[in-house]
């Protein structure tokens, strides 16, 4: 056989296993679901962290490392294809303690801690020395991980788990999640799992650096700078196990014959926010407002979170500057009533108090 006749069989070859293979994923799509427990089952060998490639700043999707790569963990729900034996092909979970148990095999296989890769000719090595099947064609694919994932709560427009392979930009795990809640604060809580703490003490041995990062601590970053300008700096990182927490902004609430009655974000630049300023940011008052009975609602620490004290306004006096102008704290709500009403004023804040409540889905929160 002649060169040419040689590369060209070759060519076949590589075509006809590259047939094979698709053949086998897209049968594997098809597989009926059923998931399996293993009790009382020695514990399997432990994760390995995946390697992975990271996404560029601002992407809109969240880089995962690739799926050969991805090291099994306990109770991940797996697809098991094996070429004509559909008695086997089907979804498992497997077990706690990191085991995988299968129809025709009396033994479990230790699951946890091998890449699919691996797991497939592991499960097919099986099959060959328990006599069943002396060439089998096994591939093993990820349905669903709770081990390998970041937890996103507080206040993002999707709070949930999402399912990670490697590392991933803090930016695309915000996008993810929908991007910041209307009341969300300026930083947000980051809580290292294993994984994370071993590549930040990885990270500080190359560079010579401190880093005191344990599992379970936390540390902040400025959230709001990086959504706003993709800060370098803040756009850290992210490992399975992590956990990202957005805080809720503190606000004020500036409610009734107002411009604009909502809660205003007391961000670095209003920390020092008063009742005129506040009026100010609201659209001051309008021509129907009953400016003798303004007055800022402010809940007791040591009472109950529902009940509120009244404390008036001199309006009129700080206006003048016979006073001076008061200070509002987080949670203060300032409430101007509408003139002409004939109910007092302790029987009119109830509106205020429930509009301007934490979870008030119809209130405008500015920044």
């Amino acid at each position: 056989m002649g060169r040419k006749q040689l590369a060209v069989m070759n060519i076949i070859r590589s075509a006809m296993v590259a047939g094979f293979g698709l053949a086998v994923y897209l049968l594997a799509g098809f597989t009926p679901v059923c998931a399996q427990e293993v009790k009382s089952m020695p514990v399997a060998p432990q994760m390995v962290a995946a390697k992975g490639t990271t996404s560029p700043v601002g992407s809109a999707t969240v880089t995962k490392t690739p799926v050969t790569d991805y090291t099994v963990s306990p109770e991940d729900l797996l697809d098991v294809y094996v070429m004509d034996v559909p008695e086997v092909t089907r979804t498992y979970r497997v077990s706690s303690n990191g085991f995988l148990t299968l129809p025709l095999l009396q033994q479990p296989v230790a699951a946890a801690g091998e890449t699919l890769d691996q797991l497939s000719a592991l499960i097919a090595a099986k099959f060959r020395e328990a006599g069943m099947l002396n060439n089998a064609h096994v591939m093993v694919s990820l349905k669903e991980t709770r081990q390998h994932a970041v937890m996103v709560s507080g206040q993002v427009k999707k709070p949930q788990t999402y399912p990670v392979y490697g590392p991933t930009r803090l930016l695309d795990i915000l996008v993810e999640a929908g991007g910041l809640a209307p009341d969300a604060g300026n930083n947000a809580i980051i809580t290292r799992g294993d994984i994370g703490v071993r590549a930040d003490l990885a990270d500080s041995a190359k560079t010579g650096g401190v880093n005191p990062s344990a599992k379970g601590q936390s540390f902040t970053l400025d959230i709001q700078k990086l959504v706003e300008t993709g800060d370098d700096k803040s756009n850290i990182l992210l490992y399975p196990g992590d956990r990202v927490t957005v805080q809720r902004a503190e606000l004020i609430y500036v409610m009734g014959a107002v411009g604009r009655p909502g809660g205003y974000v007391l961000n670095e630049n209003r920390t020092q926010i008063t009742v005129l300023k506040a009026l100010a940011m609201a659209g001051d008052v309008t021509s129907i407002a009953k400016k003798g009975r303004i007055a800022i609602l402010r809940r007791d620490p040591a009472g109950p979170e529902e009940k509120r004290s009244e404390i008036p306004v001199d309006y009129k006096g700080m206006v003048k500057g016979q006073i001076a102008d008061v200070r509002l704290i987080p949670d203060d709500i300032l409430y101007v009533p509408e003139s002409g009403r004939t109910k007092a004023l302790h029987q009119t804040t109830a509106t205020a108090l429930s509009i301007a409540g934490y979870a008030g889905s119809s209130l405008i929160i500015y920044h």
